[in-house]
């Protein structure tokens, strides 16, 4: 008769393999239910510990070059000639006169003629407020580049956008050539949004 059907547990050499199998089955699970986790987590805290040793390292060498990185910025500080970066004005319609004044002043040293200017809506652009105007010229090749060089060169900073030139007659790049170009010109002012 059949160990297993009469409801014993087998033995000799049928009883000890089953044995053997019930341990293993018992050390698998042990190890799915335990160990596995266990080392998981080891292996995961091992990864979390290097990167934050990583960062401390990185964040301590930031700390001992800040004091080389600012003693660089106050020499190119002073040996840089101050150069205004800004239009002045309290407001966006103060700025925006400057700008227009600005670029007058520009077109009569270029001889350039400026045949319309119409200020743009002021834009908020971070802590800035970005002044614009839409200016129609009348000038020369030569006295349109001086005028655009003399734009870009500043002080203040400004810059041109949307440039559209239509030539009457001849080559553009004639000198003497009559040349009607429109184009914008921004700066940026400091503040709030103001009137």
């Amino acid at each position: 008769m059949n160990p297993l059907v009469a409801g014993r547990l087998p033995d000799g050499r049928l009883g000890q393999v089953l044995a053997l199998l019930l341990l293993g089955l018992v050390l698998v699970a042990a190890w799915a239910a335990v160990a596995a986790p266990l080392l998981a987590w080891h292996a995961e805290q091992a990864d979390r510990i290097e990167r934050r040793t990583t960062l401390a390292r990185r964040m301590a060498q930031i700390a001992a070059d800040l004091p080389r990185l600012e003693q660089q910025a106050a020499a190119t500080a002073q040996a840089a000639p101050s150069k205004i970066v800004l239009l002045d004005g309290a407001s966006d319609a103060v700025a925006g006169a400057a700008l227009q004044q600005r670029l007058q002043d520009i077109a009569a040293r270029t001889g350039a003629s400026l045949s319309s200017m119409e200020a743009l809506p002021p834009q908020p652009i971070g802590g800035y407020r970005q002044v614009g105007v839409r200016v129609t010229v009348n000038a020369g090749w030569a006295a349109l580049i001086a005028l655009i060089e003399a734009v870009g060169a500043g002080p203040p900073q400004m810059l041109v956008d949307d440039l559209q030139v239509h030539g009457q007659g001849g080559l553009i790049r004639d000198a003497d050539v009559p040349l009607l170009a429109s184009m914008t010109v921004t700066g940026f002012r400091t503040g709030a949004a103001g009137p």
